[in-house]
């Protein structure tokens, strides 16, 4: 599945996620209990370096139509130079 992801007041995307897999952890985690795995070869499709937003709130749309919003938990590069990571969900997924 893909996703964008955009800064709040933002009408562009600050990256373009070509691969997330949403993952849901056990009852222990009742505040966020959804983290975002990412793969993307454009974190930082604008010209806003994502890393260094990484306390803020951001909005993250599915290509499925469900919205989220996320802060950035994890941020790292694979052997390939791709940008993988996690994001952590604040709330619930919407439709």
């Amino acid at each position: 599945m893909k996703a964008m992801l955009y800064l709040p007041n933002k009408a562009e995307p600050v990256a373009v996620l070509e691969e997330v897999e949403i993952v849901h952890f056990n009852q222990n985690n009742h505040a966020s209990p959804y983290r975002i795995n990412y793969k993307s070869t454009r974190l930082n499709a604008g010209k806003t370096m994502v890393e260094m937003e990484r306390d803020s709130k951001m909005t993250l749309k599915l290509e499925d139509g469900r919205t989220c919003n996320v802060l950035l938990q994890h941020s790292s590069f694979d052997s390939k130079g791709n940008a993988v990571g996690v994001l952590r969900v604040l709330g619930d997924i919407a439709n």
